[in-house]
């Protein structure tokens, strides 16, 4: 993923949430910088939510409408508590 794009998903979904279907979320999509322990993997920032579909497309235009597109992180590569 080489530069940052928008999309709208129906509902939301996350690591610790999850929003029902009649709300469309507008995500922001890009990829973590390499000062950040998840340097290189997909960054998705919650932008806004709307009632409509027509409503998201309005606020962010060239946003594409989408399925989720929830990663869960890779972490294996992180120290592990008792290898200090």
């Amino acid at each position: 993923m080489a530069k940052e794009r928008y999309v709208i998903e129906q509902g939301s979904r996350g690591a610790t949430y999850q929003n029902d279907m009649g709300t469309f979320t507008v995500y922001k999509l890009g990829v973590y910088p390499r000062s950040s322990v998840l340097a290189g993997q997909q960054q998705r920032v919650w932008m806004d939510e709307f009632q409509s579909l027509e409503e998201a497309q309005k606020a962010y235009p060239k946003a594409t409408f989408s399925g989720s597109t929830y990663r869960e992180p890779y972490l294996e590569h992180l120290p592990k508590d008792d290898d200090y």
